[in-house]
């Protein structure tokens, strides 16, 4: 494996776990969904281990984003995102719909 293939491995770990954290999933629950181990899915996270393409989109799925998000298509385009789906997803019905009416307010 070159060293270019291993850090792409850890860069789609690496997203795997970002994405994971910002919906509040265990990796043992994104194992379960996947068909694996959660000690698998430490080792996609870390680069460890490849993740296969059908794990991949099993995974998209499970954490409710598309594969191009997991293997960087999108990476940087909107920073600290993680962080907003991580509060969005605390919100009530009417605490989403005050935030969304006062972003919209921005545009």
């Amino acid at each position: 494996m070159s060293e270019h293939e291993k850090q792409l491995d850890i860069a789609i770990g690496r997203s795997v776990t970002d994405r994971r954290e910002a919906v509040g999933m265990t990796q043992r629950r994104l194992g379960e969904a996947i068909g694996v181990t959660f000690q698998q899915v430490q080792k996609y996270e870390t680069g460890k281990n490849r993740i296969a393409a059908s794990k991949l989109v099993l995974a998209a799925k499970a954490l409710k984003c598309d594969v191009a998000e997991l293997v960087g298509e999108h990476r940087g385009e909107h920073p600290g995102s993680a962080r907003l789906i991580r509060a969005w997803s605390g919100l009530n019905d009417k605490q989403r719909e005050a935030v969304t009416a006062m972003i919209e307010a921005f545009e």
